[in-house]
């Protein structure tokens, strides 16, 4: 559940005054707007002012600023294509429209098109600004809280929370893409399935916050080993894949796996000294050869890295 957004009043309590834009091409209405701003009791405030769209424009792309007051005709622009211009600069940056001429229609129009407020200012005293000002700059923070909420669901839908890699929907999601791609154009997509060796006796001798860390250190030497075009997921436990599009042969997979291997033979490192030694069996597979389908080329994958951990067991039974 998403934490209450503070009032505006309690947020600013000590802070920098808020800079607010205001684009006016009138005087008089100008020095009324700013005074009745700079008097709202609310916040401290600092007011620039420009007298056009181009001007208000330029300001926008240098400077930051907390919010715009904005009158619609102006010198160089009227209605809504003057709004147009200013959520094209700032898009965050809230908008309370004040204008000279605004009916109901228009004021409709101007909050779908990303106004906060509209008033009127012969129907809004020049001191109630500051208030309208206000309720647009909570309603922008607020806004801004939902979406920071709804991006941080859909990456924990898609990704792992402890490694921050891909989850083994999206990398399915990005192996079927990968092997659309390489039918269109006749190319062909490697996946290299990898199993951690012995990790549950890490678990077992070390505690799992180790262990968790050791996992965390294997996705960094994974994305250390591959392209930025390549794709690391872990699926689960100790279980890793990447995805490699776009390769030449099963050359460029042993490449590949050859990296990894040298990468996690690297011993794992806690409080100053060597602790753990990574080793892990790895699988590969390529399309269009073992399979044209995401699940298909991920088991050829699987199976040849189960293989390769039978050889490796039956090697060490024999050496003992």
């Amino acid at each position: 559940m998403t934490a209450p957004v503070p009032s505006l009043a309690g947020r600013l309590a000590g802070r920098a005054p808020l800079r607010v834009l205001l684009v006016e091409n009138d005087p008089a209405a100008a020095r009324r707007s700013e005074a009745s701003l700079v008097l709202h009791r609310e916040f401290a405030v600092r007011v620039e002012c420009v007298p056009s769209l181009s001007g208000a424009i330029r300001q926008l792309l240098e400077h930051p600023y907390d919010a715009v007051v904005l009158e619609l005709d102006v010198d160089d622009a009227s209605g809504l294509a003057t709004l147009a211009g200013i959520r094209g600069a700032a898009p965050t940056v809230p908008v309370v429209v004040y204008a000279r001429s605004l009916d109901d229609v228009l004021a409709v129009r101007a909050l779908r098109a990303g106004a906060h407020e509209c008033h009127d200012k012969q129907h809004l005293p020049p001191v109630h600004l500051g208030r309208s000002l206000s309720f647009a700059i909570e309603r922008q923070r607020r806004l801004a809280a939902l979406e920071a909420a709804r991006v941080d669901a859909s990456h924990r839908a898609t990704h792992d929370p402890l490694t921050g890699l891909a989850n083994r929907a999206l990398f399915l999601d990005q192996l079927e893409r990968a092997l659309a791609f390489g039918a269109r154009y006749h190319r062909k997509t490697g996946v290299l399935f990898i199993d951690l060796d012995n990790f549950k006796e890490v678990n077992d001798r070390h505690g799992h916050a180790l262990g968790d860390r050791l996992l965390c250190e294997v996705a960094d030497r994974l994305i250390e080993c591959v392209r930025r075009s390549d794709a690391v997921a872990r699926l689960g436990g100790d279980e890793f894949v990447v995805l490699l599009p776009n390769v030449r042969s099963r050359r460029d997979l042993a490449h590949v796996k050859e990296s990894i291997e040298a990468s996690l033979h690297r011993p794992f490192e806690h409080e100053g000294r060597a602790v753990v030694p990574i080793a892990a069996s790895i699988g590969v597979a390529m399309s269009p050869v073992d399979g044209g389908s995401a699940p298909e080329l991920l088991a050829m994958a699987d199976a040849d890295m189960y293989r390769e951990k039978v050889q490796r067991a039956d090697c060490s039974a024999v050496q003992a």
